[in-house]
């Protein structure tokens, strides 16, 4: 996981369409040059034969690099991509892109589609279409034999790590807010600028928990060496995944379409099993 906030995505995304908007005005939306459906392959493709798939390999357990192969990303978001194309009869290439140009990358063509851990929102659905396939929200680690925290309740006159300037930080001073208004006592918020800051705070005893997103949980427990555990079912999930495509492109409704099925068969579920992921985050669109 690199330095720069990768679980900050929700906020993050606000420069991301910034910059999307400008690449659309002066790309176009137009899919004049995509092309035409043949098999089981949908029309819209850049290339016959090939589905492009525009990620940013640097979230596990959703897109990461394996042993150093920058052409094949490995995860949950990638092998679904991966299944798409298998559906669609179609060879799959990857587009590694920074978190910041995964959009801008797709409005400009540099690929077909955008499957690479991202919020479902307002914003990046005024420029791109999303298609929803799984559950999100933020989810809370404690140091292993810690059972103060059973409930959202159980935060009150706690102190709770997290990551700077994101989604999860004002959860977390909304919470506190509601639980002075009250008459409880508030949450102690400790924001650090890195992940790994979070992980020591709470491994050291500076904070009772830190509050990360549900799928980032996974990767920081395994990586833990036993030291930490997630607590289920603290916070929902409300927010949900999403793969974009351009802005009415021919291809958003074979996508809907595609990961429809993906889900109704089970694929999403057995990937979401296999990386350590809840099966039943798994949401058709």
């Amino acid at each position: 996981m690199t330095s720069k906030s990768r679980m900050t995505r929700l906020c993050a995304g606000i420069g991301t369409i910034a910059t999307a908007v400008v690449v659309l005005s002066a790309c176009g939306s137009s899919d004049s040059q995509s092309t035409a459906a043949s098999g089981s392959a949908p029309a819209g493709l850049m290339k016959s034969g090939t589905l492009s798939v525009c990620t940013d390999p640097e979230y596990p357990p959703m897109e990461y690099l394996d042993n150093g192969n920058t052409a094949e990303p490995t995860g949950f978001d990638s092998d679904g991509a991966r299944a798409l194309g298998k559906l669609w009869g179609l060879d799959v290439k990857f587009v590694n892109v920074s978190f910041d140009g995964l959009i801008p990358a797709l409005t400009a063509k540099r690929c077909d589609i955008t499957w690479s851990a991202l919020y479902i929102s307002d914003e990046r659905e005024r420029v791109a279409d999303g298609t929803a396939f799984m559950k999100t929200g933020p989810g809370l680690l404690v140091r292993t034999g810690d059972t103060s925290i059973k409930s959202t309740a159980d935060l009150s006159g706690k102190t709770v790590a997290v990551q700077s300037g994101g989604a999860n930080e004002q959860t977390l001073k909304d919470l506190s807010a509601k639980f002075t208004s009250e008459g409880k006592s508030g949450i102690t918020i400790q924001a650090y600028p890195k992940t790994a800051e979070t992980v020591a705070a709470v491994t050291n005893g500076k904070a009772d928990a830190l509050i990360e997103t549900d799928v980032a949980i996974v990767d920081m427990v395994d990586k833990s060496n036993g030291k930490l555990v997630a607590v289920p079912g603290i916070f929902d999930a409300q927010l949900k995944f999403g793969v974009y495509t351009r802005k009415g492109s021919e291809l958003t409704a074979a996508t809907e379409k595609g990961i429809t099925e993906l889900v109704n068969n089970g694929t999403l579920r057995e990937l979401a099993t296999k990386y350590g992921l809840n099966p039943d985050s798994i949401v058709a669109p």
